[in-house]
């Protein structure tokens, strides 16, 4: 009669169990456990061979296992964990959506709160012609939560505007809107010429666009002359205040041949939100038509008023 094995004592197990106990009590005892466990093992290796070798092998069957077909399903899962603890989107998102020179471009802004741009975005068509931006107001309300909110309401692939309206420590800027999931990031055009300089070399550092506003700038192009390297997109953009109290200032529209015929870039137009203004930033050459009034809150006419701008954005 075969007399039975005794059953080998699970040492794995029982440092696990050891560890986990030691964390309950105290953290720093745990990681003193950690270290001390460590520093046995490296002495004596024995100790690893049977145990760890079949963990190993599982592991590895495990990850053999994963197909092309599951990995959409981490990503996905990945980024929604990385929505909740504001773990920087960019990690798993290296490839940007850009702008592209050979298309016409509407850019929403929503500036109002985060449940008028949840009940606005559903509305929007699906169109790789609409840029969706968080403005400057919900920026300054929510911090970059913003950014990831509206980049997590919004169709996968969209185009994600951070308006935080850059006018120093450019670094700091670009990184935190990069990893808040933008698609581009804005600078003050009336900013030292250092931190303009600075967040565009940021934004390609990041692979973001770098949008130049040029709201209360006389000449556009004088700017443009005195950089190291030019932006991915310059906006002409006349300022609410203005229109609302200094109704004599136009947008500078003639200034879009100026640009586009010394410098290979976007034009954008900011501060017209009627059908005629987008009309005339359409026909003066403009690449991108910022809206933001018919925007603000949600309606029935949304879906139909985006529809409307982007017939006439071609």
């Amino acid at each position: 009669m075969q007399t039975q094995k005794p059953q080998k004592f699970n040492l794995i197990g029982l440092i696990i169990v050891a560890l986990f106990i030691a964390f309950s009590i105290n953290p720093i005892l745990g990681i003193v456990g950690i270290i001390a466990i460590i520093f046995f093992l490296k002495k004596n290796p024995k100790h690893l061979t049977s145990y760890f070798s079949n963990y190993l092998q599982v592991a590895s069957k495990l990850r053999g296992s994963l197909t092309e077909n599951s990995q959409p399903i981490l990503e996905k899962t990945a980024q929604k964990s990385a929505m909740s603890l504001q773990i920087p989107i960019i990690l798993f998102n290296k490839t940007k959506t850009r702008l592209e020179k050979r298309k016409k471009y509407l850019h929403v802004a929503l500036n109002s709160t985060l449940e008028e741009a949840r009940e606005i975005i559903s509305q929007l068509p699906t169109s790789d012609r609409i840029l969706i931006e968080a403005g400057t107001p919900l920026i300054k309300i929510y911090g970059t939560e913003a950014v990831l909110r509206i980049k997590e309401m919004a169709p996968v692939g969209a185009y994600i505007v951070a308006d935080n309206k850059c006018a120093d420590l450019a670094a700091r800027e670009v990184e935190m809107m990069a990893n808040a999931g933008a698609n581009a990031a804005t600078c003050l055009g009336v900013a030292p010429i250092e931190t303009i300089d600075r967040f565009i070399e940021e934004c390609q550092k990041f692979n973001i666009d770098s949008m130049i506003d040029m709201m209360n700038v006389e000449s556009a192009l004088a700017v443009l002359k005195k950089l190291k390297k030019l932006p991915d997109v310059v906006m002409l953009h006349r300022g609410v205040d203005e229109t609302e109290f200094s109704r004599e200032k136009q947008i500078p529209y003639y200034q879009i041949k100026q640009i586009k015929g010394n410098y290979s870039v976007l034009v954008a137009v900011a501060g017209g939100d009627t059908i005629r203004e987008v009309q005339r930033a359409t026909f003066n050459d403009a690449d991108i038509v910022v809206v933001w009034k018919n925007f603000y809150q949600a309606s029935t006419e949304t879906a139909q008023l985006a529809e409307s701008f982007l017939k006439e954005i071609k």
